[in-house]
């Protein structure tokens, strides 16, 4: 089976601090169905995940 190659993503949630309900990230939806979270200033582990507004 081949691998697509990842070309484009888009944002589909936004990735907030538990606590302070700061944004943190943004988790991403590639091309290939993969998600990845992009970090503002460093990983967090104690988080929640926020449907992104458009």
């Amino acid at each position: 089976m081949a691998h697509k190659k990842r070309l484009h993503a888009e944002p589909i949630k936004r990735i907030l601090d538990r606590e302070t309900r700061e944004v943190v990230g943004w988790l991403y939806k590639w091309n290939t169905g993969s998600l990845v979270p992009m970090w503002k200033d460093g990983r967090k582990t104690d988080v929640i995940y926020e449907e992104a507004t458009g």
